[in-house]
């Protein structure tokens, strides 16, 4: 609170709305950028990850096919029974010409229907076989003409029965110059599918078939995607660490990745999505980069109106208060000249807000004044002080006493700049003082009273004094006799108030039975036995008591009270005084539920 201290109340209303609003709000703002910029970017991710998959799986599925209809071409009967003879007996024309032109026939046709039933992409398909042929020709070709060529010599090696190779325009032109046909697919690229075909004794090969493969049919299925979806693709060959297609990047490796999975790979500082073929070590990339900054302008519009409307809400509320306390001020300022005039003015009342209820009030007090004026005048000279007592208990002058003390205790500690709160808080009371509709109250407008006169007095002792309050909800509109808890609060802030320390009470209220029971307790500095006894004495018998061996007071309030209910609720009413020296004083009153007062029976 050292920050508030010195500072007017515009500026303390500033700060306040700066600390507890405005800066939050630029705060929350910010963080709420940051959220819906990663969830943005969070979901542009997934989406392009997830794409990136779907093609990848649809590419890994047309590869599927091939190899799966070469195996069942390579193993069907008629072309594996004609390479089985062929490889057993050395079937030619020459020795076997019947059997050769019935086997070959049936394997011939075979290749060609399952080729023309299929439409997977598959341009060329031959067999090369390791024995010496009569003629070359009819998808039948020696093996020796890929000898030297290093992906068969790669795939002859190994150990495996089917393998896919793609061979870059170099070695495309070297395969179409030793195959010895020409080759069915126009493109400058080609994918090699290899299928070992090997008789029943393991390890024994008795031919291979080719398939030679358009990447770009291979791949229309990512075609079709990226031109439905905007999107390219680059399929990269990790045996042949080759790649198809366009990829910006510059010597770019794909590392290879868990099959199946889309994830994020990062090339020049720039973040791509790419996923590996599940059945293949082909791993397929989104050559559209990932957004860096596309979802920031979106995320940054409600944070920026949000900040703008921190800002906007700091800026009205500092020049509204500025102005309302401004007119304030006016006021003030014309209270003190209808004060120095000898209370002849009034307040011009042209607002509707509370200052101008203060105006209004305050006129009303003025009103008051002058005609407490002129009636003590005019009756002075007859029952001077027996009129003038009626006067102040009509007022309420115990009352009105104390606030004015409150009043001038605050101006000569605090100036004129909480004169505002205190004719606040004052005017209040007052109205509640000088409301005669009735001579009762319920419990909750007394307990808003008694708020209001601890208000007042904590404009006095800064802020030393403490309420709180405990009553149920279905007792709060219970009516009661008017100023019950006022002069007892009064009391405990009088004389239990310690210099430099706080003072806390507490207003419980219950019912127990058919009464109603109030405690008002604090934690002041208490009574002594012998005190307690005068001040017993003093309220319950005022007649026969000696006067208390304080001067700090005769205890008016609580003999008020005291009266009141025995008025009111004749015997059935009672107050009681508990107090202990150095710890605290309790008054208790118990009224009747349903006992009416004879002033409501009239």
């Amino acid at each position: 609170m050292k920050l508030l201290s010195g500072k007017s109340i515009v500026g303390k209303i500033c700060i306040l709305s700066l600390a507890c609003f405005t800066i939050p709000s630029l705060f929350f703002s910010f963080y709420l950028y940051r959220m819906q910029a990663d969830e943005s970017y969070d979901r542009i991710v997934r989406e392009q990850l997830r794409v990136t998959g779907q093609a990848a799986r649809s590419a890994d599925a047309a590869l599927a096919s091939i190899r799966q209809l070469q195996m069942d071409l390579a193993y069907s009967d008629p072309l594996y029974v004609y390479l089985s003879r062929l490889h057993r007996v050395g079937l030619t024309y020459q020795r076997y010409p019947i059997w050769t032109e019935q086997l070959l026939g049936k394997a011939i046709t075979s290749i060609k229907y399952s080729l023309r039933s299929h439409d997977l992409g598959i341009q060329a398909a031959n067999i090369y076989v390791p024995a010496k042929l009569d003629a070359e020709g009819n998808y039948f070709l020696e093996a020796d003409r890929l000898a030297d060529l290093a992906f068969f010599r790669d795939f002859r090696d190994s150990d495996v029965f089917q393998a896919l190779y793609y061979l870059d325009e170099e070695e495309t032109a070297a395969f179409r110059s030793v195959c010895g046909y020409a080759s069915g697919s126009a493109g400058p690229e080609i994918i090699i599918t290899l299928c070992r075909i090997e008789s029943t004794t393991p390890g024994n090969c008795i031919g291979y078939l080719l398939f030679e493969c358009s990447p770009q049919k291979v791949f229309s299925v990512l075609s079709d995607r990226s031109a439905a979806q905007g999107k390219d693709y680059y399929v990269w060959f990790h045996s042949s660490r080759k790649g198809y297609g366009s990829f910006p990047a510059v010597g770019w490796d794909a590392p290879p990745g868990q099959p199946g999975n889309a994830s994020g790979i990062t090339v020049d500082g720039r973040q791509y999505t790419a996923c590996t073929m599940e059945n293949f070590d082909i791993t397929v990339v989104n050559t559209h980069p990932l957004p860096q900054s596309s979802y920031i302008l979106p995320a940054l519009r409600l944070s920026l109106a949000l900040a703008a409307f921190a800002l906007l809400q700091f800026g009205v509320l500092a020049v509204f208060t500025r102005h309302t306390f401004r007119r304030l001020h006016q006021d003030l300022n014309l209270m003190d000249a209808v004060i120095a005039h000898g209370f002849r003015e009034r307040i011009p009342e042209t607002r509707n807000d509370e200052i101008g209820m203060i105006a209004h009030h305050y006129n009303l007090l003025l009103d008051k004044i002058a005609s407490l004026i002129s009636e003590n005048v005019r009756r002075e000279t007859a029952q001077m002080q027996t009129q003038l007592m009626a006067l102040q208990y009509q007022m309420n002058p115990h009352f009105i006493y104390n606030t004015l003390h409150v009043f001038s205790g605050c101006a000569a500690q605090n100036g004129q700049n909480t004169l505002a709160d205190s004719i606040a808080s004052f005017g209040q009371l007052l109205r509640y003082t000088l409301r005669t509709d009735s001579l009762y109250a319920s419990i909750e407008t007394e307990l808003h009273n008694a708020a209001s006169l601890i208000n007042v007095y904590n404009i006095r002792y800064s802020d030393r004094l403490h309420l709180s309050v405990e009553v149920p909800d279905e007792l709060k509109q219970f009516r009661i006799i008017k100023f019950l808890f006022q002069p007892v609060l009064e009391n405990a802030i009088l004389h239990g108030l310690l210099p430099d320390a706080g003072l806390h009470i507490h207003i419980a209220i219950r019912q127990t039975g058919r009464c109603i029971t109030i405690d008002i307790a604090d934690d002041g500095e208490g009574m002594s036995p012998k005190r307690l006894q005068e001040v017993k004495t003093c309220i319950n018998d005022p007649a026969n008591a000696a006067q208390p061996s304080s001067a700090k007071g005769t205890f008016i309030g609580l003999k008020n009270i005291s009266q009141r209910l025995k008025l009111f609720y004749r015997e059935q009413a009672q107050l009681t005084i508990h107090s202990k020296e150095h710890r605290g004083t309790t008054v208790t009153i118990r009224i009747p539920v349903d006992a009416p007062s004879p002033l409501e029976r009239v």
